[in-house]
């Protein structure tokens, strides 16, 4: 696949998130950017640097400490086992209002790891340096998977969510080498299954915040069936999109080659399964909609080596496969999103 631009990626993960606002404060220089890793090493620099001028988010920890003036509850049984009270101290239990939160060590220890990654730009990793020794009082963390799912965030908190995304990425993708420590950053733009749902997010907010569609995003589709069967696998059309008397199902697919060859013949196919998939989302949808509304099903891939403009009638559903270009300037794609679903007037 054609390499995207790094100002494109930085626009693709916003959208996919849903924290373009967010985002585009933070972006600065990214068009100079050399690769991705810099990319989420400057976003998270910038959003540190923002976080530390405001404050960094604050609870109540529970501390244990010896000591000579009591405060809080006394652990008598610790106290007397060591005996402590005999040299005029006390093992206490207090709360504590501190910054060592765990969206605070995941992110103290995210910039530490991203600080030693093979091949980044030494400007990035100057100023990771810098903000990681004003992250005083945070403790480092053996980062899991588990850990990202753990985090609370709520309404005096929420400006974490969009470090919390790029921590997450960057843990996903941050590959270390068990002889030597050495860590390097993975290109996720060549995994296709992390690549497929971060299209899909992306395209149904583009549509959501760009356009006057009202979007569904993956929108669950019932079997039109007069025999219901718990069996039945569900249907989860990535976006479906309605306006006055036409809606529109939206199945997006990030694959490194968009056609595949038949079996039978060396000529480039479209793949039999996605059609089969958005033809089964389209016949099951009619039975639920009017029967003058416009019904029409849209594939959508990245541009590989070709691009597709097809206008398909199957078994009388309307279909329509296209390609959009990751790699043209960001204007002409987001132009070229909208032109992919027509006219529903563009909300900005």
């Amino acid at each position: 696949m054609t390499s995207i631009p790094i100002r494109n990626i930085f626009y693709l993960l916003s959208y996919s998130w849903d924290l373009l606002e967010e985002a585009e404060e933070l972006a600065v220089e990214t068009e100079e950017l050399p690769q991705v890793a810099d990319l989420l090493a400057r976003l998270l620099i910038h959003g540190t640097q923002r976080l530390l001028r405001r404050g960094m988010d604050r609870g109540y920890l529970l501390q244990t400490e010896v000591l000579s003036t009591l405060r809080g509850r006394v652990n008598f049984g610790t106290s007397i086992r060591k005996l402590l009270l005999d040299q005029g101290k006390a093992q206490c239990d207090f709360e504590e209002f501190l910054p060592d939160l765990l969206h605070n060590r995941i992110l103290k220890t995210t910039l530490q790891a991203l600080a030693g990654t093979e091949g980044l730009a030494s400007r990035q990793r100057m100023d990771l340096h810098t903000l990681l020794r004003r992250m005083e009082g945070i403790s480092h963390l053996q980062l899991r998977k588990a850990h990202f799912s753990e985090v609370r965030l709520h309404r005096n908190n929420a400006h974490y969510r969009l470090l919390m995304h790029l921590c997450e990425l960057v843990y996903d993708n941050l590959l270390v080498n068990e002889q030597s420590g050495q860590r390097t950053f993975r290109d996720f733009l060549r995994d296709e299954r992390q690549m497929s749902r971060l299209f899909e997010r992306f395209v149904a907010n583009f549509y959501r915040k760009e356009t006057d569609w009202n979007v569904s995003p993956q929108e669950q589709i019932p079997w039109d069936t007069s025999t219901p069967c718990d069996l039945l696998p569900e249907m989860n059309a990535d976006a479906v999109l309605r306006s006055p008397g036409r809606t529109l199902v939206v199945e997006c697919k990030f694959y490194q080659e968009t056609l595949q060859s038949g079996r039978w013949s060396e000529k480039p196919k479209l793949r039999s399964q996605h059609l089969y998939q958005l033809s089964a989302y389209v016949e099951n949808l009619r039975s639920r909609l009017p029967a003058d509304c416009e019904l029409e099903g849209i594939l959508v891939y990245p541009v590989v080596n070709t691009c597709l403009q097809e206008d398909l009638l199957l078994a009388g559903k309307q279909m329509k496969v296209r390609t959009l270009e990751l790699n043209a300037p960001w204007e002409q794609v987001a132009n070229q999103l909208i032109g992919i679903v027509g006219q529903c007037g563009i909300s900005h």
